[in-house]
């Protein structure tokens, strides 16, 4: 019933060479340079910003009562890859495809959760605490969910990028540690900081997505059902956490962190350990899928937002009208409603 992996078979050879041309001249360019500089500062700014809106017991409090972390990390690495296993199969991808896919539902949750779970008026402080708890436990789920899953498609042993992962660790808490820091002695250069962090964040998405384009243009020659599934895995992702959440009894706010950080992927950790088993012939195809959802990721989570924000206008505007209704007794039994 499954189809194993063949790399001889499975790759079109024309449209291969032209995958192949187009990484070589993406990964040749300065573009590049200029690219991963730009944007590993902002992600130091945004997390040095989101780390200026935790206070230390609010840390302290997470770190003693992990529930919220540990029912982030079952949704992680539990719900998520199993559900991404079942969208690769139900879509019938193909075999190169489908461990793309797999292998970007098996990784820890990207540093992105963190600013999109400031603007959506989430627990950041958890948010933090589920990044920084999903990459040092990814070094042991990420093996074990691909040696679970992978075995449908390949038999291909997958080298998992251990040093990238500790980079990853120390680029999302370093800065953070130095905003708590800066919060606790300083809290009014904190509320710039966060200003700058949030500013950043939107530059961010902007940046990611023109830049990835610029890179990487060939992700778009992708098939119809490679498309569908780089925007049906965010919002699973979003969903089965936010649903996990809300069978463990957590408020909105830990839903809502919990369900973007299950549908938000450490994508460019995917990308690595590609990179590390794969050649560049097979590279150019397996890489379709995370760099499609790069880009998809992105706008489903603007997605989440902008739902977020349309049913706190539609809250906040029935309480105001609420609120705004008085009832006046006039005489014994007449009741006069005024706005």
């Amino acid at each position: 019933m499954t189809e194993h992996l063949n790399l001889t078979s499975e790759i079109d050879i024309q449209t291969n060479n032209t995958l192949q041309n187009e990484t070589a001249q993406s990964s040749s360019s300065a573009l590049t340079t200029a690219s991963d500089i730009s944007i590993t500062a902002s992600l130091v700014v945004i997390m040095l910003g989101m780390g200026c809106t935790i206070e230390i017991k609010s840390l302290v409090k997470h770190i003693r009562r992990p529930v919220g972390i540990c029912i982030g990390m079952l949704s992680q690495f539990v719900v998520l890859p199993a559900v991404t296993f079942g969208l690769a199969h139900a879509l019938q991808l193909p075999p190169l495809a489908a461990i793309g896919m797999l292998v970007v539902g098996c990784c820890p949750g990207g540093s992105t959760t963190n600013i999109f779970s400031y603007w959506t008026d989430g627990d950041v402080s958890l948010s933090i605490s589920m990044t920084a708890v999903s990459t040092l436990i990814a070094m042991g789920m990420m093996p074990l969910n691909l040696l679970i899953y992978s075995r449908s498609w390949t038999d291909k042993a997958l080298v998992i990028p251990y040093i990238n992962i500790l980079i990853s660790f120390g680029m999302t808490i370093g800065p953070a540690v130095v905003g708590i820091l800066v919060r606790w002695k300083i809290s009014k250069l904190a509320d710039i900081l966060v200003k700058c962090g949030s500013f950043a964040g939107a530059i961010s998405v902007v940046l990611v997505i023109t830049l990835m384009s610029l890179r990487f243009p060939y992700m778009y020659y992708a098939s119809w059902k490679i498309y569908i599934a780089a925007f049906i895995l965010p919002f699973a992702g979003f969903l089965f956490g936010y649903v996990v959440a809300v069978i463990c009894r957590q408020d909105p706010v830990r839903c809502r962190t919990i369900a973007l950080e299950t549908g938000i992927q450490n994508f460019p950790l995917c990308m690595t350990l590609l990179l590390l088993t794969f050649s560049k012939q097979i590279f150019a195809q397996i890489s379709l899928f995370p760099l499609l959802y790069g880009v998809t990721c992105i706008i489903c989570s603007l997605g989440f937002l902008g739902i977020y924000k349309i049913v706190k206008k539609v809250k906040s505007t029935r309480e105001k009208n609420k609120e705004f209704i008085s009832v006046s007794t006039i005489g014994d039994d007449k009741i006069v409603f005024k706005n």
